[in-house]
């Protein structure tokens, strides 16, 4: 029986991507085997979003034929898509499967894995709306699964390349995407993540994001739902009641601020200004008590001087937020702000990350802080000590007199904050007592 191994970088969305992947091979006669270890055939799924991930995608790519130089090596996701890249020598992959994806890569495989000779390049699949996506993400290590429901986006940032390695925004069939969820909650997974490029832009039979959330929190109870990614806007707003009123919905919302000055955002093309950016987040923060809101913030664009970044961190600084990823830009070819004048200095702008990375831990410590004292709902994914992640994205640690069991949910009383995101409780037994 053939095997395959999967590396995976970037987003949720390319872990979905690669689950539906082994379980097209899976049920094609492949066996998946760990990452590290020889295989037939390994995939390598790929990210382009910024330069340090491009990199990391050929230090993949060559490790891989370096120590298993018998393998078929397939380069998946958006690298693989990326406009003007070219792959040569030693450290080609043999097959590039680029987004939107030809079909299942089990079709793509050739019979004989040990030919080799130049790299085989296939054309892209034809974006489709309400698109169909066959079988069910193999999430063989994972209590939670990431649910695809939206491909692609039309926003066109001026920084990003993703619109030209995903294509535009299309949404999955909304009858898919139950059929799918059914099927991984039948598999015991506790938690969905709906993932996407763009899950905001979901539209399929005249639902939009909230509609499809009350389509799956029908599907029973027991499990718990959770929003990858998303946007800023108006989709936002008529979620936010579901998650205060249903305790299905996990109280978290990642929302990328992107930069908190308007000049800034309107050279990045941003769809909203760092006023209306803070009267959604303090609207989510008011609604829904106890939700954990996350955001990306990019420093060393074109243009940034000390004053704009000076308003863009006052603004990160007075927001109720407990979760901060903070990137130094990247340019990336083929998009316009590449070509943008007035790039602040290397150093300047990682002195600007420290700043809002230090930011980060203090909004992120002091988040957790206030979960003192809380009951919170933890779904545990870790034994001898029992660990887990609440609902609203704290790493927990439950201090219980039995030994919990992975992939089940359980209520903590929080009882004290360790760092960073981590915080310890006790184990909230039915009758509501420690």
């Amino acid at each position: 029986m053939p095997t395959v191994a999967f590396f995976t970088l970037g987003c949720r969305l390319n872990q979905a991507d690669t689950a539906l992947a082994a379980d097209d091979l899976c049920r094609y006669g492949f066996t998946v085997v760990p990452w590290g270890t020889p295989a037939d055939v390994i995939v390598i799924n790929s990210c382009a979003v910024t330069a340090t991930a491009s990199q990391k995608t050929r230090q993949a790519v060559r490790a891989a034929r370096r120590r298993f130089p018998k393998a078929f090596v397939v380069l998946m996701g958006c690298e693989a898509s990326a406009p003007k890249t070219e792959w040569s020598g030693l450290g080609a992959p043999d097959l590039l499967f680029p987004n939107p994806k030809p079909g299942p890569l089990s079709q793509f495989l050739p019979h004989d894995l040990t030919q080799g000779g130049p790299t085989v390049r296939l054309a892209a699949g034809s974006p489709t709306e309400d698109f169909l996506q066959p079988g069910v993400g193999l999430f063989t290590e994972r209590t939670r699964a990431n649910l695809k429901i939206q491909e692609g986006c039309n926003f066109r940032c001026s920084y990003c390349i993703v619109p030209q390695t995903r294509g535009p925004a299309r949404s999955r069939d909304w009858q898919d995407v139950l059929r799918e969820a059914e099927a991984l909650l039948e598999r015991g997974h506790r938690e969905l993540v709906l993932t996407g490029v763009n899950v905001t832009q979901y539209a399929s039979g005249g639902m939009d994001l909230a509609a499809l959330m009350e389509k799956l929190l029908a599907l029973g109870t027991g499990y718990r739902l959770r929003i990858g990614s998303a946007e800023p806007g108006a989709a936002i707003r008529r979620v936010i009641p579901l998650m205060a009123s249903n305790p299905m919905v996990c109280r978290f919302l990642h929302l990328p601020v992107q930069y908190g000055e308007d000049r800034i955002l309107k050279a990045m093309r941003r769809h909203y200004t760092a006023a209306a950016y803070a009267k959604l987040v303090e609207e989510a923060a008011a609604t829904v008590p106890g939700v954990c809101i996350g955001t990306d913030v990019m420093v060393g664009f074109p243009g940034e001087t000390d004053e704009t970044f000076a308003q863009c961190k006052a603004l990160l600084e007075a927001l109720p937020l407990g979760l901060m990823h903070v990137f130094v830009y990247s340019p990336r070819p083929d998009t316009d702000a590449a070509t943008y004048p007035q790039r602040p200095e290397h150093h300047v702008a990682e002195r600007r990350s420290e700043e809002l990375l230090a930011l980060g831990r203090r909004k992120a410590e002091a988040f957790a802080q206030s979960q003192v004292g809380k009951i919170l709902e933890v779904l545990v994914e870790g034994e001898k000590p029992s660990t887990g992640w609440s609902d609203n994205y704290l790493q927990v640690t439950i201090k219980s007199p039995k030994l919990l069991k992975i992939n089940e949910l359980y209520k903590s009383l929080i009882t004290c904050a360790i760092g960073g995101r981590g915080v310890c409780g006790d184990e909230v037994h039915e009758d509501g007592k420690p």
